[in-house]
């Protein structure tokens, strides 16, 4: 079973996310490495915001979590301005954010402009979660909502075994950007079914 998280669950979302994502090259090169808790805080910020949206879910076990929502949801105006200058101040930093903007347009660049796709952004699970169930069921219930909405589903990931995992239930990938050498952000999308 998963269920929509509510704020009582932020502590827990926020949790799985540091856990799941400490070493994913992508979150590395966004968070200030001089700061502290700027995981915990990017967590924060994705959990806050998705929750305006509706999109934080959760397994019954509470073991794993997912951020997908709908990438169309109007601005929530004040809400929104506040959580992305707490994840300036509390994640990025300042000197940062010229090159997380850049990065941003041009994610944005490769997504549908009309907004009409749910946007997966985060999806991670403790070490117990791994051995149950509980992220089989977190998928079912987003590709479920993808196809009672006749949404696609868009998402990017730069670790190259999450892509083959992806692949194999039906993602494509639609658009690479070799970063560097060693780091490549995949584009990646599928289709309701």
């Amino acid at each position: 079973m998963v269920y929509y998280a509510s704020r009582n669950d932020r502590n827990r979302v926020v949790r799985i996310i540091q856990e799941s994502f400490t070493d994913n090259p992508s979150v590395v090169s966004v968070i200030n490495p001089n700061k502290a808790n700027s995981l915990k805080a990017l967590a924060e910020y994705a959990f806050d915001t998705a929750l305006m949206r509706q999109g934080v879910l959760l397994s019954d076990n509470q073991e794993c979590a997912a951020i997908c929502y709908h990438y169309g949801w109007k601005k929530e105006g004040i809400p929104d301005l506040w959580n992305q200058v707490k994840l300036v101040l509390n994640c990025i930093g300042l000197w940062k954010v010229p090159q997380v903007m850049r990065r941003e347009a041009y994610i944005k660049k490769h997504r549908p402009v009309d907004g009409k796709f749910l946007y997966f952004w985060f999806f991670g699970s403790t070490k117990k979660g791994k051995v149950t169930r509980s992220a089989f069921s977190l998928k079912q219930a987003i590709f479920e909502k993808s196809a009672k909405d006749n949404l696609p589903i868009y998402l990017e990931t730069s670790v190259p075994k999450n892509k083959k995992v992806y692949e194999r239930f039906g993602f494509e990938t639609y658009h690479e950007w070799h970063q560097s050498e060693d780091r490549t952000l995949y584009f990646m999308r599928r289709v309701p079914k």
